[in-house]
């Protein structure tokens, strides 16, 4: 297995959805893209898969270690290698790849956030940063793209933890500001039940509401003349967003299912969302 191929099933296995956000890219790039988002789910995975903290205190050290190596061209694991180009031919922001450390050390430090101030921060640090790299590598000619980035990214993070809300309850954790759920009258052991209760339902409501408007927000953000270039972050938000309101539409009842899009439904909304894109000169 070339490191290609590591990526691509270590990020975007067939019938996920970056797998169909890629397939409208250019082939370089989409190599580029798969590195980035393999050393994202690589580094984030981390905390999830390693009960012990110090041992995941440790592998986020070792990472810290290895993207120096990573920006020398002599990293010691396949993603690093799959990497070393991509870094040297788009000039990767090394700051966006410390951002992204950083954010999975906050879920060794953090497994409820008091309130919005400090989860935006932890969408900033992964979400963010990762949407940030992705406009490198896709190319660009105004820096506006990146508010675009930023308010995608977000949106992306929220609406996984909505998704993912009942899998990071069984393993202690929480993405739901506390603020919020004393607010809604709903306590987090509420989210570790195997139903969904009506203050639940509506806090969850008001959770998707907040993603809506990070979406919204990206949509007017992202300057016509990126809209070509940009055609992977538009899909992959156009199918959260999609997702999102699939949840919605069956009253967000999250603790008793985990929702998907359909191969065929995301193949249509990644070819729909892809055609529809003015296209533009090449970006430098």
């Amino acid at each position: 297995m070339n490191t290609v191929e590591l990526c691509r099933d270590k990020a975007a296995p067939r019938g996920s959805s970056l797998h169909y956000a890629l397939l409208f890219t250019e082939t370089d790039k989409r190599a580029a893209l798969l590195a980035l988002h393999a050393f994202y789910a690589e580094v984030t995975e981390i905390v999830a898969e390693c009960r012990d903290h110090q041992v995941a205190a440790a592998k986020l050290a070792w990472w810290r270690e290895e993207l120096a190596r990573i920006f020398e061209g002599c990293g010691n694991h396949p993603i690093s290698q799959a990497l070393h180009a991509p870094v040297q031919r788009y000039r990767l922001d090394r700051h966006y790849f410390e951002q992204i450390l950083e954010g999975a050390q906050m879920d060794l430090e953090y497994n409820l956030y008091p309130s919005f101030r400090e989860l935006s921060l932890y969408c900033h640090r992964l979400g963010c940063s990762i949407a940030s790299l992705s406009v490198q590598v896709c190319g660009y000619r105004d820096r506006h793209v990146f508010d675009f980035a930023h308010d995608l990214g977000t949106a992306l993070q929220l609406t996984r933890f909505l998704r993912n809300v009942r899998r990071y309850a069984a393993a202690g954790r929480c993405y739901i500001p506390e603020a919020d759920m004393r607010d809604a009258g709903v306590d987090w052991s509420d989210l570790q039940r195997s139903t969904t209760s009506e203050p639940v339902r509506r806090l969850f409501t008001e959770q998707a509401e907040r993603a809506r408007r990070f979406y919204a927000q990206a949509s007017q953000r992202l300057p016509p003349t990126e809209r070509w270039s940009q055609r992977p972050a538009l899909v992959l938000g156009e199918l959260y967003r999609s997702l999102l309101e699939v949840m919605a539409n069956d009253h967000f009842s999250l603790l008793e299912r985990r929702y998907h899009l359909t191969p065929l439904h995301k193949l249509w909304l990644a070819w729909r969302t892809a055609r529809a894109q003015p296209r533009s000169r090449r970006p430098s």
